[in-house]
């Protein structure tokens, strides 16, 4: 089968080797020149396999007032009305329950835990190198009652296998001596010894150099794919800026952009961006070097210890702003992130500091959809959210076993578009 991938990001990059696998002939087209080049370039690098915690979620309402009263807080709202944000904010609030999260946990980990055993075997297999290491991750709480939700989200993934540590603020401070946050303003924290960190811009370029390689595969680099070819309720491929892509199969794997996309083929996905930003920048001279991945939970920051020109960086993720499609790097919101990030660790923002911003694809429940769309010949791969990354290859997995009709350890329902 002849099958047109639509989004060269790690999301598409990883469905396209899963089917190319199978023996499908694939095109992956992408509207960029290069591979990665928007949501994957800069993200918060970590692989965070065990803590899956979904953003809808009681203690999100609690704290949501707060949250969006902040000028420089880790959420924003767009001001002007938006009705695509509107209903998907209602549906949002609709799974801020306790039944919700635990239902999302149970499927996020089950669909991580194949992802985490689909990359290690093909990292091994293809001899991918990409600041892949098992570094632990330490997530602390400044805040008691924050403390508390995370302590009662650890026993939920307990009870899914999942191995993770209770620590005091003493003993947060004590494993990551990078860490700046004085004692007297840290609840405590969970650490996971087994999650990993790596960089997933290198992973991508790894990857696409490995699909060369491949007779069943090609690229349409720089191809802006602007609507499906539907005829008689049938995808029969993508037209666009070059002409018309036919397939046998169109796979969506657009990210943020997917639900514009479809919507002209009468389709409705509930993914709404959620813009973050990042930086990449070393550690101070003479500072401790970040040794962890390090989730600042109540500040919604992220730190991955990863490498640049064989020198180590840092990367410092956070920031969800929900207004619309603006992929525009906003100085005050990069400079919050700044900010903040420098009060964590002692990072040297005077020198070579590199910014982004990127949108993630955010589902209401926080699960991505992997699933046949109502159109014959069309299948998603679209909504991962901050967890794109970390769920990769297990959705590309899921994604080709349900297109080859072949079986899958993970329950396809959990990621159904009808859910």
């Amino acid at each position: 089968m002849h099958i047109v991938v639509l989004g060269a990001g790690v999301i598409g990059l990883t469905t396209a080797w899963e089917l190319a696998e199978r023996g499908h002939e694939v095109t992956i087209v992408d509207r960029r020149h290069e591979c990665a080049a928007e949501t994957s370039f800069a993200n918060g690098a970590q692989l965070s396999y065990s803590f899956v915690a979904p953003f809808a979620s009681p203690e999100t309402l609690r704290k949501l007032g707060g949250l969006l009263l902040r000028r420089t807080g880790p959420v924003r709202i767009k001001p002007v009305p938006d009705p695509q944000f509107l209903e998907w904010a209602m549906r949002f609030l609709a799974y801020c329950t306790d039944a919700a999260v635990a239902e999302t946990t149970k499927a996020q980990l089950a669909l991580s835990g194949l992802s985490k055993a689909r990359l290690s075997e093909l990292a091994r297999a293809e001899d991918l190198s990409f600041d892949r290491r098992v570094t632990g991750k330490l997530v602390f709480y400044r805040k008691v009652n924050s403390f508390a939700a995370a302590r009662r989200q650890i026993e939920r993934q307990a009870a899914e296998g999942a191995a993770q540590t209770i620590l005091s603020a003493s003993e947060c401070l004590a494993l990551e001596p990078s860490l700046r946050v004085p004692l007297g303003e840290m609840a405590g924290g969970v650490y996971t010894p087994s999650e990993e960190v790596g960089d997933c811009l290198k992973f991508c370029r790894e990857l696409k150099d490995r699909l060369d390689r491949r007779a069943n595969v090609k690229f349409e680099l720089g191809f802006h794919a602007r609507s499906l070819i539907v005829s008689q309720g049938q995808v029969l491929g993508a037209a666009g800026s070059q002409g018309d892509l036919r397939a046998d199969l169109v796979v969506i794997a657009l990210g943020a952009d997917a639900p514009a996309f479809v919507r002209g083929a009468g389709i409705s996905l509930p993914i709404y961006p959620m813009k973050g930003y990042s930086i990449t920048a070393r550690a101070k001279p003479r500072a401790p070097a970040l040794q962890h991945s390090v989730t600042d939970s109540d500040r919604k920051l992220v730190f991955a210890p990863l490498t640049r020109d064989g020198r180590p960086v840092v990367r410092v993720a956070g920031i969800a702003d929900l207004v619309g499609m603006d992929r525009e790097v906003r100085r005050r919101r990069l400079e919050a992130l700044m900010s903040q990030a420098s009060q964590t660790v002692d990072l040297d923002l005077e020198c070579d500091v590199q910014p982004w911003t990127g949108l993630r694809p955010a589902t209401p429940d926080s699960r991505p959809i992997i699933d046949w769309a109502p159109l014959k010949g069309l299948f998603l791969n679209v909504g991962h959210g901050a967890l794109g990354w970390t769920l990769a290859c297990g959705s590309a997995c899921l994604a080709a076993d349900l297109i080859s009709r072949q079986p899958n350890p993970v329950r396809a329902d959990w990621f159904g578009l009808s859910r």
